[in-house]
């Protein structure tokens, strides 16, 4: 296949689900930057770092289960070990040997957690707002954004509903992050592209059994995470602490700090083309340091 930034709409079942994916850049390739949104996200809101991206990389954004256009969980799993798996399957459906992971929030504890589990996979990893410890605050601002409303006529009163949660995007970033968080309904509305169970924590299983509860202390997948990592933050972000970031980076052994200006927890919103070019500059150093 040809090289292009273009991206590419793609299914695949892996874990006895069909995920969707967007792909772009060189798809010969057998190592891919594989990128994973955060929680209620979906792929589309890489779409300007991917593209950005896909000039010089294979990229593949994922929806993640119950997410976007990919299956939701029968069984109502939603468990960090069950999401790790799922990434398993996808890599070894797609013939990729390598990945690069690239992961946001909820995606970024996915990522970190992989990487610690197949050390022989990742090459490298960015993990954007995903600390062991977030804030209450943080929390609560995606609790009261998906609490606004469930039913939405038009796009426009999405986006009208994003700008307070929103503010260092640009219009035109919010209006793409509209389009990116929810899915059109068959009278012609819309709602939030995700499985709904996600926002009632009372209809979910309340116990997992002992195997989903694998993998959920992240510090732990922390201490195991061999892969050069770069750990990324917002300046104005309201969902980590430049202590928890620290405590992080001191944990991984030679990880590397990237600041955002000017970007809250929505860093690829925010600001895709630094979130982009920080990405860029740390890989490129990746491949240029010496043996």
């Amino acid at each position: 296949m040809p090289v292009t930034s273009r991206s590419h709409n793609q299914t695949v079942e892996a874990n006895g689900l069909r995920f969707h994916y967007h792909e772009s850049g060189d798809m010969r390739t057998k190592h891919a930057l594989v990128l994973l949104h955060s929680y209620g996200e979906t792929a589309d809101a890489w779409e300007e770092v991917a593209i950005d991206l896909a000039r010089e990389y294979r990229v593949i954004a994922l929806d993640q289960r119950g997410h976007g256009l990919s299956a939701r969980a029968p069984d109502m799993d939603y468990s960090r070990a069950t999401q790790v798996e799922d990434l398993a399957a996808i890599v070894e459906a797609l013939g990729l040997r390598t990945v690069t992971l690239v992961g946001h929030g909820m995606g970024g504890a996915n990522a970190l957690c992989f990487a610690a589990e197949h050390p022989d996979v990742v090459t490298a990893l960015i993990a954007i707002e995903a600390t062991p410890e977030v804030l209450r605050s943080g929390i609560e601002t995606l609790r009261r954004l998906h609490a606004a409303g469930s039913r939405f006529q038009t796009l426009d009163e999405v986006s009208d509903l994003l700008r307070d949660f929103y503010p260092y995007a640009t219009a035109e970033q919010v209006d793409r992050r509209a389009r990116a968080l929810v899915l059109p309904t068959e009278d012609g509305s819309y709602t939030w592209a995700f499985d709904p169970v996600l926002r009632d924590p009372a209809a979910r299983p309340p116990e997992p059994d002992p195997g989903q509860r694998r993998l959920a202390n992240l510090w732990e997948c922390v201490e195991h995470v061999q892969c050069p990592v770069m750990i990324v933050s917002g300046t104005e972000t309201d969902m980590v602490t430049p202590e928890a970031i620290q405590r992080l980076h001191r944990r991984i052994l030679g990880s590397r700090r990237s600041l955002i200006e000017e970007a809250g927890h929505a860093v690829p919103t925010d600001q895709p083309q630094a979130l982009a070019q920080h990405i860029r500059e740390f890989l490129q150093s990746l491949s240029s340091s010496p043996l």
